[in-house]
């Protein structure tokens, strides 16, 4: 194993046991970026590929079989669930506790999500932001975005 490949897997030792998400995409893959389920960090092979479990609903449809992810996923990239909820680091918490919506699409995928409905913006990190429905049958329920939403310019006010 290369020196460089153990100092990361060194440094994502202390994610070992916690739940994480990606901060970036890796080889234009978002996998894991968004937080509706985050994985649960079990450890490394020998070959320095990760080894995981499903949280949330997709543990409840996959059980609690241990998957690996390639080799390229094996980066700096991740933090833990917990931190990406914390509202720290974005121009967008000026509109915390408030509707806003999207003005235009994503840049990667061209999704044109809350555009038309707002949501509530419960805290925005660096490369994470929670929000709240309001649409029927969502309401009340929440969403950890990925880093695609996190451009402050892409988002207005709505009230």
């Amino acid at each position: 194993m290369k020196k460089a490949l153990r100092k990361t897997i060194n440094y994502l030792n202390q994610y070992i046991g916690h739940e994480i998400l990606r901060t970036k995409p890796t080889h234009g893959d978002w996998s894991y970026t968004s937080g509706d389920d985050p994985l649960l960090l079990l450890g490394f092979t020998s070959n320095g590929c990760i080894r995981y479990q499903h949280t949330g609903f997709d543990a409840r449809i996959l059980g609690d079989e241990e998957y690996i992810l390639p080799l390229h996923f094996t980066d700096r990239n991740w933090i833990t669930y917990k931190k990406a909820l914390r509202a720290k680091n974005n121009k967008l918490n000026k509109w915390k506790g408030k509707k806003i919506r999207r003005i235009c699409p994503t840049p990667t995928v061209g999704s044109r999500s809350f555009m038309r409905e707002p949501v509530t913006l419960i805290s925005a990190s660096k490369h994470h932001m929670l929000v709240m429905y309001h649409d029927y049958g969502l309401d009340g329920q929440t969403t950890l975005l990925g880093a695609d939403y996190m451009n402050p310019e892409d988002w207005i006010l709505a009230e």
